[in-house]
């Protein structure tokens, strides 16, 4: 539902400002592509990724409402520009572009200019309005980034953001063999030549156009998260397309406004374009495409291929692979303890937690309860693990509970952690593992680390308690597998 309502305000909004400036049948065909050319078909067919439908319509709300809002502003279109913008800046510093797109629209001179602050300061109670409401979503993005953690409205990997500058993963956003923007979304190359027909033809909406999309794509490019392949064809960059389909459907209109030559031959490329986006959707879908696994030789390939035999996925990079299976032989590799607990000794930080009614071995485990929900930390970073790559991890405690683990819940957690966001979550809840109440249970999690991010990123193993009692935790302990 959520999809749906998303997906007919974004055609609804793009064809509205569409047929402003271009035919019906060049605005039918823009929408098209829209569909068919870009993951949005994946968006509308599958539900896969909410969080970028509900982006992509919020941003069309943006462009809509302020085509609108500079013919006649008026308070409806203020509230829903201040509340939209306000939204797309709290979930991702990518989300200022919006803000330009309103600030430049309709300038692109100094008299247009002029003309825009005096209708800045005529109505001025609209404007601060829209303003107040955007800083409103940039100040909860500083200060309380978790405020909606959990819900559409939280960004794709929880915790603070940190904001690089010059753009270090540009080439990764736009050609990574994973999930290249360039590479999987091939279409949005044409607002290239797009850009300069809508320069030509319509200056009032160019420069607002180009430096949101322009700076959308720097700012999501100096975000680390972006490094991350958790999405296909960067799902990521999904709302900008609200912005570029502007000069995709100028391009369109100048195909149409040309002789059979030109309409053929640019036919047939989009025709090649919207084929190879759907054909790489349904490898994705069929798992043949996966933007942990793959490697530039694997892509070469499975290149328009629909059969991929076990040689061929040999090819792909350990990425995302199961943890379990991947140990599972556990000769295959060199064992060391990384970190040990036993809890003997009082751990600074957590007096009156290290208790000696209860005791794997030894005689001292410590007590999880509403006032400690983890158990320490390992303070381990990536710097100090070896630089072979895959490196397995398993984390291993004996944990004790009176109660059922189903009421008693608690999760033994691994993630790496870079700049106080965490990614490569993964986590495993005890009431799945048949433990025993009133006894010692052995309770485990593989993990594997693919490559090395960042040497001062940080590796966080821990035990999780989430229920309203208490258990006890005793002989903690993160080993590393190295494959012999």
């Amino acid at each position: 539902m959520i999809v749906a309502i998303s997906s007919l305000i974004t055609i609804a909004g793009l064809w509205l400002v569409l047929r402003k400036y271009i035919t019906t049948a060049a605005t039918l065909v823009t929408l098209l592509l829209l569909f068919l050319g870009t993951n949005f078909f994946l968006m509308t067919i599958y539900s896969g990724a909410l969080q970028a439908s509900i982006l992509l319509a919020l941003m069309v709300l943006v462009v809509w409402m302020t085509e609108r809002w500079y013919k006649k502003p008026g308070w409806a279109e203020t509230i829903i520009i201040g509340l939209s913008m306000g939204t797309l800046i709290f979930v991702k510093p990518a989300g200022f572009a919006s803000f330009l797109v309103f600030l430049f629209w309709g300038a692109y001179n100094r008299e247009s200019f002029k003309a825009k602050w005096k209708v800045f300061i005529e109505h001025s109670d609209l404007v601060l309005t829209i303003l107040i409401l955007f800083l409103g979503g940039m100040c909860m993005r500083l200060f309380n980034p978790q405020a909606f953690e959990g819900t559409l409205f939280c960004d794709y990997v929880t915790g603070k953001r940190a904001v690089y500058f010059l753009a270090p993963w540009l080439w990764q956003v736009l050609f990574s063999i994973k999930n290249g923007w360039l590479i999987y979304t091939p279409l949005v190359l044409f607002s290239i030549p797009g850009f300069y027909i809508l320069a030509e033809r319509n200056k009032k909406i160019f420069y607002s156009t180009f430096l949101s999309a322009l700076v959308f794509v720097f700012l999501l490019a100096s975000t680390p998260e972006i490094t991350i392949p958790d999405n296909f064809s960067q799902a990521h960059m999904t709302e900008i397309l609200a912005v570029l389909f502007i000069p995709i459907g100028y391009f369109v209109g100048w195909v149409f406004e040309a002789g059979r030559m030109r309409k053929v031959f640019f036919g047939l490329i989009l025709a090649a374009v919207i084929g190879l986006n759907l054909f790489q959707t349904w490898q994705y879908r069929s798992r043949i495409l996966n933007p942990w696994f793959t490697t530039p030789a694997y892509y070469r390939a499975v290149f328009l291929k629909t059969h991929v035999n076990g040689q061929t996925r040999m090819m792909q990079e350990y990425f995302n692979m199961d943890m379990s299976t991947y140990l599972a032989n556990e000769g295959d590799f060199n064992r060391t303890t990384l970190f040990y607990a036993n809890f003997e000794n009082d751990p600074k930080g957590f007096g009156g937690h290290i208790q000696e009614k209860l005791a794997f071995a030894g005689k001292a485990a410590m007590r999880l309860d509403t006032g400690l929900r983890f158990t320490p930390n390992p303070n381990l970073t990536l710097g100090k693990l070896p630089s072979d790559y895959p490196l397995g991890i398993r984390f291993s405690a004996e944990v004790y509970s009176d109660q059922d683990y189903s009421e008693n819940t608690a999760n033994i957690i691994i993630s790496l952690k870079h700049k106080d966001q965490l990614y490569r979550y993964e986590a495993r809840s005890l009431k799945d593992m048949h433990l025993e109440k009133g006894k010692w249970n052995l309770v485990k999690l593989d993990y594997v680390i693919p490559r090395k991010y960042d040497a001062d990123d940080e590796l966080i193993a821990s035990v999780w308690y989430t229920g309203n009692a208490s258990m006890y935790v005793d002989e903690a302990r993160v080993e590393l597998f190295e494959q012999k």
